[in-house]
């Protein structure tokens, strides 16, 4: 079994290799594949050139009574070619990288059941240490209980992270549109906008309301997500509904007193989306140095945990 594990061992660094080196050479591809572009579109331009000396044109009839068409044919094609041979240049080594590439994928593949394999043999002489009661057995079984622990953690940390993500998704697609709604209400209130902008300004809040209710029900969903964590958030939703009556009496009344309650309205509505995107801003860095923290920690429990099942 150790002289599996030692070349399960080795397979496992390999990959770790064969993956940074897999998204270097990606890379590189993409950067090359974007720069052989450019020198097409200008081989494409320098063979034009040459083609309209070469052909009938007013370009060839301007150097032919001037008597530089040669001299300036002779010009283009050597521009051309050296622009051609450019694009060869930069193909010749998007092949080899294309190849390399390819290799270091046949490799991946070969290579690709080892860490299943490797974690298999590594927990089937746990078992073996654990059911003999001797050796490391006792710390193995610590260092179980602990990674477990660890691991419960993490999958909540995780969640919670992924639930802040979506509210400060849903909170910026708020904001922006009750922004928008604020610069229809400035022009209505105080440019005199008229019937189109009231319609345009409510189209935004009705617009601004639904996103805000969407946020809500995100903030919810991290609300229930942080509970061992003990953080709280407010809710948007209610605050920034509007009603029938205001609505009527602001679009066919164009009373200026309506329009301005509206206007504080939306100004209080910002405020409040800004506070809730600045505590889920701060919740977001709390729980990323939580989740680093925790995955520093299982990292080097599963390390210990390797070294007393394979010194």
């Amino acid at each position: 079994m150790d002289d599996d594990l030692t070349r399960l061992a080795a397979d496992l660094r390999e990959r770790e290799l064969l993956g940074s080196r897999q998204a270097g050479i990606s890379a590189a591809i993409t950067g090359l594949t974007q720069t052989i572009e450019g020198l097409r579109r200008r081989h494409a331009i320098e063979q034009r050139d040459v083609d309209r000396l070469e052909n009938f044109s007013l370009a060839r009839l301007l150097a032919t009574v001037r008597g530089s068409r040669e001299q300036a044919l002779d010009r283009e094609r050597a521009e051309a070619e050296a622009a051609r041979y450019r694009v060869a240049q930069a193909q010749d080594r998007l092949d080899a990288l294309r190849a390399q590439l390819a290799h270091v994928e046949e490799r991946l593949v070969a290579t690709s059941t080892a860490p299943a394999t490797y974690a298999m043999l590594l927990a089937e002489k746990e078992r073996q240490l654990l059911t003999d009661g001797t050796g490391p057995g006792g710390r193995l079984a610590e260092l179980a209980e602990q990674r477990g622990r660890l691991t419960a953690e993490l999958k909540e940390l995780t969640e919670a992270e992924a639930a802040a993500r979506a509210a400060a998704r849903a909170l910026a697609d708020a904001n922006e549109m009750l922004d928008s709604a604020d610069n229809w209400s400035t022009a209505d209130t105080f440019l005199g906008g008229g019937g189109l902008s009231s319609l345009v300004k409510h189209s935004r809040l009705d617009d601004a309301a639904a996103r805000a209710a969407e946020a809500d029900r995100r903030l919810a969903v991290l609300r229930a997500e942080l509970r061992d964590v003990d953080l709280a958030l407010p809710s948007l939703a209610g605050r920034l509904t509007l009603g029938g009556f205001t609505r009527f009496a602001d679009v066919w009344l164009d009373n200026i007193f309506t329009d301005l309650s509206v206007r504080g309205q939306i100004k209080d509505g910002l405020g409040q989306l800004g506070e809730a995107s600045q505590q889920v801003g701060r919740i977001r860095s709390a729980l990323a140095a939580r989740i680093t923290e925790t995955r520093t920690q299982l990292a080097l429990l599963n390390q210990e945990r390797t070294t007393l099942l394979h010194p």
